[in-house]
Parts: C-alpha cells; structure tokens; sequence
C-alpha cells in the first residue's frame, strides 16, 4: 500500500556559520572605527557629524564655483588648525564675523560654523596663492610658518575619517577617497 507523501516546505534555519557571517558582513559595510554611523570624522578632537558634513557642502555649493564633495570639505577641515594658527595674531587673520560677512556678499546668508571654517581655510590659501597678497609681511610671515609644518606635525593631528570618505593622508593633508576591496570594477 503506497501512502500519500506530504511535502511541506520548510524554511531552514540559518547556521550560526551564516549567522556569524551576515553579522560581520554587515559590521564591515558600516565599520567607521570609533566612529558611530552619524559621524563622518573627528578632527584635531572635534567631531563633524554626518548631518553637519551634508549641510556644509551643500551651502558651499550654492556659491561655489568648482563643486564641492564631502571629502573636499574634510580636506579643508584638516588643514584649517594649521591655517589658523599661521595667521593669528596677523593683520591678514579672519574672524568668523569677515567670513560670515565675505559669504553673504556672495548670496549665502546665515552659514553654519562648519561652512564658515571652511570658507577662512580656503580664503587663507587664496591669499597664499595670491603674489600681490604674498608682498604683505603678514601674509609672508603667515607662508613662512607653514613651510615649517613637516608631515610628522600633520601626522600628530587626530584625524579619524569615516571610511566611506576615503583615508586621512597625511603626505597631502587631504582626504584620498577610497573604494573598499569588496568594491570591484571587475565584472
């Protein structure tokens, strides 16, 4: 006598292999370090959040004339306490109240903090670049303490970067984005 077979359909149960693996697949897509997710970097002990990142590029980009993207923004930020600290106490020194003033001049009125610190670390290098600028003695006592940064004063500065930004390097002062390994072009 031949019985009726019943077939269920069964939903395995994931292995703890599987279980393990989807985990720390998951802890490395948002591996930042000791960063949380809405962080995207600490600088020099001063965190940029995620939120705060976004809004400044997108307010640098309202009056920008070459776009900015975040890492181009931490850049910025990384180079700003070496810049700072150059032009102190120099008659070439910004305060927040030029750089928020120099902003609205150019149509973004009420900018962030972190925009503002952007701007004085670009209009910092502008002034650098500018050789009318540079026959200022401020300016070129300014240029002169920043030809003595050597990579190993960069290097001393804390620099965590979200990893989905790319990479402090410390050669450059700048942020090199990245694409992670699991990324690949080839198909």
């Amino acid at each position: 006598m031949m019985g009726v077979v019943r077939r269920t359909r069964l939903h395995p149960r994931p292995s703890v292999v599987s279980v393990v693996a989807a985990v720390a697949g998951l802890t490395l897509l948002s591996a930042c370090g000791n960063l949380s997710a809405d962080e995207a970097a600490v600088i020099d002990g001063e965190t940029v959040g995620e939120d705060q990142l976004q809004e400044t590029t997108s307010e640098l980009n309202t009056i920008a004339a070459e776009p900015f993207t975040p890492p181009t923004v931490l850049s910025e930020l990384v180079r700003a306490p070496f810049l700072d600290d150059a032009f102190a106490g120099t008659s070439a020194e910004l305060t927040d109240e030029e750089v928020s003033q120099l902003l609205a001049d150019n149509g973004l009125d009420n900018p962030s903090t972190l925009t503002v610190d952007v701007a004085r670390t670009r209009q910092y290098q502008t002034l650098l670049q500018n050789p009318e600028a540079a026959q200022d003695s401020q300016v070129a006592k300014a240029a002169e303490k920043l030809q003595k940064i050597t990579v190993a004063d960069i290097e001393k500065l804390d620099v965590e970067i979200n990893p989905r930004y790319g990479s402090f390097d410390p050669q450059t002062a700048s942020i090199v984005p990245e694409n992670p390994e699991w990324i690949s072009s080839e198909g």
